[in-house]
């Protein structure tokens, strides 16, 4: 966990009546929670080792929820990234662009983290425990398949255009993280709307999916623009996911996609 995320934006109220915001900070930022409308949005926000592990069918009902930013904030240099395990996988993670700071957190992990193999594993399993013997055999099974080396991520935000960026990164064996990335690819398929996303020009078997999601409840009447691409390089999967209030721009998103797979080929050219 990151000790820079110095309290949760998305935290609801208890009761029935909103709590009472500051206006100024009511004016920089705002949160909607919007509910998991399908079972693949969730899947790939959880993150691909999740998925691979035949973990989909945890808890559904939870919402997933888009930190939004709202009105100008003054111009700042980015911040530090904060200390993580320096390793080879953490130095694969894009560094902050300019005009970036680190984004609201990745659920329990923070919003810049490493994550190890055995770690990973062990939560995996931790994580459904009332499983039969046939089933943890499957669950072993894929598991030792995946030959997990370990997962880190990191969020971005821009806080005047209210966009956010996360990026995930699995370490594994690569045809384990060749056939989950041709699946997310189909749900990509199933899940995006009828608009074109854009290429990653330089990365053909990069896929990304937009999609508009809106509040269930009614109660926010704008939609959240997003976009999911998954890609493969070697043995690092790559998800990324980005949202933001339209109007939202596919472009410059794609364009961040792509720093982050041209940093994953030569992690000392990126600036």
């Amino acid at each position: 966990m990151n000790d820079q995320q110095n309290e949760d934006p998305t935290a609801p109220a208890t009761d029935g009546t909103p709590a009472p915001v500051a206006p100024q900070r009511a004016a920089k930022r705002r949160t909607v929670a919007l509910a998991a409308g399908a079972a693949a949005l969730t899947v790939l926000a959880a993150g691909a080792l999740w998925a691979y592990a035949a973990l989909a069918d945890a808890d559904r009902s939870a919402p997933t929820r888009y930190w939004l930013a709202a009105g100008p904030t003054p111009s700042a240099s980015p911040e530090p990234v904060p200390a993580v395990p320096s390793n080879a996988l953490t130095g694969k993670l894009m560094p902050l662009p300019v005009n970036y700071s680190l984004g609201p957190d990745m659920g329990a992990d923070g919003n810049d983290f490493y994550v190890s193999g055995e770690r990973a594993v062990e939560a995996l399993k931790d994580a459904r425990p009332g499983l039969s013997g046939a089933q943890r055999e499957q669950r072993d099974k894929a598991l030792a398949d995946l030959k997990l080396k370990g997962t880190a991520g990191r969020s971005y935000g821009k806080d005047h255009l209210g966009l956010v960026a996360e990026v995930r990164l699995t370490q594994a064996d690569p045809s384990a993280l060749a056939r989950f990335s041709d699946v997310t690819k189909k749900i990509l398929d199933l899940v995006g709307d009828d608009r074109q996303a854009p290429k990653a020009d330089g990365f053909p078997d990069a896929k990304c999916a937009l999609q508009k999601v809106g509040d269930p409840d009614g109660k926010e009447k704008e939609e959240v623009d997003t976009m999911y691409c998954v890609a493969v390089q070697g043995d690092v999967l790559v998800d990324f996911r980005a949202y933001g209030i339209p109007p939202f721009s596919a472009t410059e998103v794609v364009e961040l996609f792509k720093r982050q797979m041209n940093h994953l080929k030569s992690p000392g050219e990126s600036v």
